[in-house]
């Protein structure tokens, strides 16, 4: 299958059970998720797998468990579960006994669109944020999926939260492929003093969006963490930085930017594009951009104004 069929679910679970046939500590544990690559783990690899019901909690202190052991486990849950359902396990598990579990979940944003509010991951990255210990990667294509499940099972030492979309998003091929140690990329060099930064499944207006302002730079932000010592060097030169992203306002891209920008006293001024928290969750339904634009979050029309400021 080609990666642009392939989900990042997929690509992500294809890539840990080539190197878990080889490597007998990789283990994934589910929580009743189902997946064609899950599957193969499953069927071929039953020592390696455990299914621990709809039970996001025991997901992760089985996977802990197994940690302590030497294992290099996988967690694997729906967004908003895995992360807000088990804030303390979390918490206490890996960001404070720092024990490497890979949280990965499917659902960023508005994957569940037509699942409403308890489905939607769009806080996920702000709660995550808030402990210390746990990288953040935020995935936006399947070739990015198999890196990042390169970059993991490569440094399996520490505690992870892997987000990905339900969607099959297009790959952006940008300026040269993702580095997960830095986080960041350059999708397009423009003249401009502007830059757009743009993360997960919003990565793949990128294409629509340099095609009508050249000159703009655009970057995509993969580690939502940190921001790399080479991302601050870049931002140093630009006047202007607009952070665009399927999450609330609070907590995500934009924030971790405007954190970067106060404590390194760049001078650029800093746009947050997301949605809007004021009024609450949305219970619309009708597809992605219908809920997007109920919090806030109309792409085309904000991006205007943005880059026209």
């Amino acid at each position: 299958m080609s990666h642009t069929e392939l989900s990042q679910r997929d690509a992500l679970l294809s890539e840990i059970y080539e190197r878990g046939k080889i490597d007998r500590d990789v283990v994934v544990i589910s929580a009743d998720m189902g997946a064609p690559a899950l599957d193969l783990i499953r069927r071929n690899l039953p020592g390696q797998f455990y299914n621990v019901g709809i039970a996001e909690q025991n997901a992760i202190l089985v996977a802990s468990g197994l940690a302590l052991e030497g294992k290099k486990p996988f967690a694997f849950a729906i967004a908003s579960f895995i992360t807000i359902n088990c804030l303390e396990k979390i918490r206490v598990q890996m960001s404070i006994m720092k024990l490497p579990v890979q949280i990965i979940a499917v659902g960023g944003g508005f994957s569940y669109a037509d699942s409403g509010p308890t489905h939607h991951g769009i806080e996920d990255v702000a709660v995550m944020r808030a402990f210390p210990n746990i990288e953040i990667l935020n995935i936006s294509s399947a070739e990015n999926a198999e890196l990042a499940a390169k970059y993991v099972l490569d440094h399996p030492k520490t505690p992870r939260y892997i987000r990905m979309d339900r969607e099959v998003l297009a790959h952006v091929a940008g300026e040269s492929a993702m580095n997960f140690a830095q986080g960041f990329r350059y999708l397009s060099k423009g003249a401009s003093k502007k830059a757009l930064l743009v993360t997960g499944n919003l990565v793949a207006k990128s294409p629509e969006i340099i095609s009508k302002n050249p000159d703009l730079n655009v970057i995509e932000v993969a580690r939502l963490d940190f921001v790399h010592e080479k991302l601050i060097q870049e931002l140093k030169t630009f006047t202007h930085v607009i952070c665009l992203e399927e999450h609330f306002k609070n907590g995500g891209l934009g924030t971790l930017v405007a954190e970067t920008v106060v404590d390194h006293d760049l001078k650029c001024s800093v746009k947050r594009m997301a949605l809007n928290m004021n009024g609450g969750y949305t219970y619309q339904y009708g597809g992605r951009e219908v809920l997007r634009k109920d919090l806030g979050l109309d792409v085309s029309e904000l991006f205007e104004s943005a880059v026209t400021a």
